[in-house]
């Protein structure tokens, strides 16, 4: 075989497994920043392989909001269980490794989005939203603010600080009137 063949095939595995291994759904850019922080291909690549593994239905490709987000098929599950061996081991270590260092900080980032957009009167909206693992809204949040600084520190705040906000509005709306 050709190394550029096996070149080929290995890479769409190590996406495969990456995917597998993470157990939820990856954005494209998440994808990406792990291809090409372990040097194992080019951002250019990383995007057809996604491509052609999805007209080969081994991932699913679901758009949410202005995301997309890749999950495995069965038939993409069914691919990794009989190509794995064709992984080195020091590639399996190296994305398992990766998803032990990442998962939780990607997971949370999927879950906790905040957002500004300009508005036509030059004021800005901030949208923030906690989602649960599935993509279901647990709360959002939608802010008109005066000035684009506001809007940034609000994003911030957001995602820095989701659990305390979450709790503090979740206590101040089911507690009871005094």
């Amino acid at each position: 075989m050709d190394y550029s063949v096996n070149q080929l095939a290995e890479n769409k595995l190590i996406l495969l497994y990456l995917i597998q291994k993470m157990a939820f759904p990856l954005s494209n850019s998440e994808i990406c920043q792990f291809a090409l922080e372990k040097n194992y291909m080019d951002y250019f690549s990383a995007q057809q392989y996604l491509s052609e593994l999805v007209e080969a239905h081994l991932l699913k490709q679901n758009k949410h909001k202005n995301d997309t987000r890749y999950t495995l098929t069965q038939k993409g599950k069914d691919m990794i269980h009989y190509f794995i061996s064709h992984l080195s081991e020091n590639i399996k270590k190296e994305i398992d490794s990766y998803v032990q260092q990442n998962k939780k900080r990607i997971h949370t980032e999927s879950e906790v989005t905040a957002r500004y957009f300009l508005q036509p009167n030059n004021d800005y909206l901030v949208k923030c939203t906690l989602c649960d693992g599935d993509g279901t809204n647990l709360m959002e949040i939608s802010l008109p603010v005066a000035t684009k600084e506001q809007a940034k520190w609000i994003c911030d705040n957001w995602k820095n600080n989701i659990t305390r906000i979450y709790g503090t509005i979740l206590n101040a709306l089911i507690s009871e009137k005094k």
